[in-house]
């Protein structure tokens, strides 16, 4: 039997394959995440379970079973179906990825569906470090003009010195959207709290951007797997937001010290807004991690 725990409540950091992408994924996600959905973990023989009570079908039932070495699908689905019937609840599925599906290959009746909202947008690190070519070239010139207008700017890896400076951003941006009569998320600001207060043991990373020596944007970031990085949280303020430091602090960690050894970045999904998918997509994704979701016909 699967002993089970909110994953707000515990650090679930079992180590996966490398090709793993998708932000669900992410340890420090489930960590931060998990008071919010409410989600559950449970580790048994090397493999991380995790179970989503959603209310709404995309985000609830088991999500994909994450492991080290591999995954034996029918040991696993007999592991769940177990547990869906001392639940009382259908054999559901959420935020499979393509290839995550294959793991369940005809060993049950279902029809996958998915919803775009979900899919994570996936970029080459390279392509967001050097900003080369003409799909990328409004982007460029908008970092390029960010430096030329502020020549003294510099980018700092977070370290314990200064997570004070990127706790700082992310204050002024919240008292700033509050001042515009905009809605703030005060969970995500509770989440980027939580961070800081976790930095060593979540495994984070990220830098700060200063101009004249003030924090004015900053981005956190974590391991979703040997290949690819989850960028968790990217704040910035003031008139530096709208003249690029947004772009600025973006292309320098793409190209800072501890990206170097990754080949991708996830930057996460759009949540169907459409100006955050309007960004999105002028970063030229590499790809959409599309996850699909579904409930077993018995």
């Amino acid at each position: 039997m699967l002993e089970w725990h909110l994953s707000h409540t515990a650090l679930p950091m079992l180590s996966h394959g490398a090709q793993v992408l998708g932000s669900d994924t992410s340890p420090v996600n489930l960590f931060l995440l998990g008071d919010t959905y409410h989600i559950e973990v449970a580790v048994q023989d090397g493999i991380l379970y995790r179970y989503y009570p959603g209310e709404i079908e995309n985000h609830r039932g088991y999500a994909p079973p994450l492991a080290a070495c591999g995954v034996d699908g029918a040991k696993v689905l007999s592991v769940l179906r177990r547990d869906a019937e001392r639940r009382g609840v259908p054999l559901s599925f959420c935020l499979f990825d393509e290839r995550q599906r294959k793991l369940f290959d005809g060993l049950f009746d279902m029809e996958w569906r998915f919803c775009a909202d979900d899919s994570d947008y996936i970029y080459k690190r390279e392509s967001l470090a050097q900003l080369s070519g003409k799909k990328l070239h409004a982007k460029k010139n908008l970092v390029n003009r960010f430096w030329r207008l502020y020549p003294d700017a510099e980018y700092r890896a977070i370290t314990k010195e200064n997570i004070a400076d990127a706790l700082a951003v992310t204050e002024r941006w919240f008292e700033e959207k509050a001042e515009e009569g905009a809605e703030a998320d005060v969970e995500e600001l509770a989440r980027i709290r939580k961070s800081a207060a976790y930095w060593d043991t979540l495994g984070l990373f990220g830098g700060v951007l200063y101009v004249g020596g003030a924090p004015v944007a900053m981005t956190i970031a974590s391991a979703v797997s040997s290949q690819c990085i989850d960028v968790h949280f990217e704040k910035a303020v003031g008139a530096f937001a709208a003249e690029g430091a947004f772009a600025a602090v973006n292309q320098a960690f793409a190209a800072s010290e501890a990206a170097i050894p990754f080949a991708y970045i996830n930057r996460e999904e759009d949540m169907g807004i459409p100006g955050l998918r309007q960004v999105k997509e002028a970063y030229r994704p590499a790809f959409k991690l599309d996850k699909y979701y579904g409930t077993v016909m018995e």
